[in-house]
């Protein structure tokens, strides 16, 4: 059962990209428990219509809009379905990422094919682009707003064998200062929040399971594995007026991890037999 915590972010809506799972599910629960309208968005309609069912059970607002981010007119029709439902777009949370292409796609530059790098790169980054085109100018008919970029440690550390989501990180780490400074007079705030290892996450759990990942990101931890709710308290945080004098910033949610600098190929180890083994249940 979702608890309300407080009703800081009351009257407000928020789309979440990528939210029918994962970091996005925690996120837009945590919302409506604020007492936000939430707007659900992802490729599965059975797991974002379970997580829409799930917040108005508990009592919450929610909408889930089925959306390939990889296509503008899906990604425009996301903000129109949002702002006709609630009259309004006070918040994105641009979560969404090709994490079913990272593990299948990506090889070291060299290796790579275009058209593994353009999968990668049409959500990571035209998804971003087009998801924020779209939101803001609801946002300045609203009188502002919060735009809350989900990033993680490959945006500031090296990590081997992932050019693809590196640029992406990379790229919404420098459009996040740059819309900061457009949109400032429009009331609208962009900020970065760089995410470590979630240990609740199904990639964070195969990580720390595998036999020689696991132990080299457990060493790097200088305080404890991350849990969905740093991560939803963080964002909701960021959306509501607490944070009024934060923006353009990047916020390191990573339990020290990016201080000690300790990245093992995870393409190479797990995400790569992740992908087979997806690849081959579906034959």
């Amino acid at each position: 059962m979702i608890s309300q915590r407080s009703e800081r972010l009351t009257g407000k809506t928020v789309v979440v990209t990528g939210s029918t799972k994962g970091f996005g599910a925690a996120m837009v629960k945590r919302f409506a428990a604020e007492g936000a309208n939430v707007v659900i968005s992802g490729r599965s309609e059975a797991e974002g219509h379970a997580v829409e069912k799930e917040i108005r059970a508990d009592g919450g607002n929610a909408l889930f809009v089925r959306t390939d981010l990889s296509d503008e007119g899906s990604t425009r029709a996301l903000m129109a379905a949002a702002a006709a439902e609630y009259g309004r777009i006070d918040g994105l949370v641009n979560n969404a990422m090709a994490m079913d292409h990272i593990g299948s796609d990506e090889r070291a530059v060299a290796d790579m094919d275009s058209g593994g790098w353009d999968k990668i790169i049409k959500v990571g980054v035209y998804g971003l682009f087009w998801s924020c085109k779209y939101a803001i100018p609801e946002m300045i008919k609203a009188g502002g707003g919060s735009i809350v970029n989900i990033s993680s440690v490959a945006a500031v550390a090296g990590v081997p064998n992932m050019p693809g989501y590196t640029a992406c990180k990379g790229a919404m780490q420098a459009l996040t200062r740059q819309m900061a400074v457009d949109y400032g007079p429009h009331n609208i705030r962009v900020n970065t929040m760089v995410s470590g290892f979630v240990l609740s996450s199904e990639l964070a759990a195969a990580v720390d399971a595998h036999p020689e990942a696991g132990p080299i990101i457990r060493q790097a931890q200088l305080t404890r594995w991350g849990r969905l709710e740093d991560i939803a308290s963080m964002a909701a945080y960021l959306l509501s007026e607490e944070s009024g004098f934060v923006t353009g910033s990047e916020l390191r949610i990573d339990g020290g991890w990016t201080s000690t600098a300790r990245m093992p190929n995870l393409v190479e180890m797990v995400f790569a037999p992740l992908a087979q083994q997806a690849a081959q249940a579906q034959q």
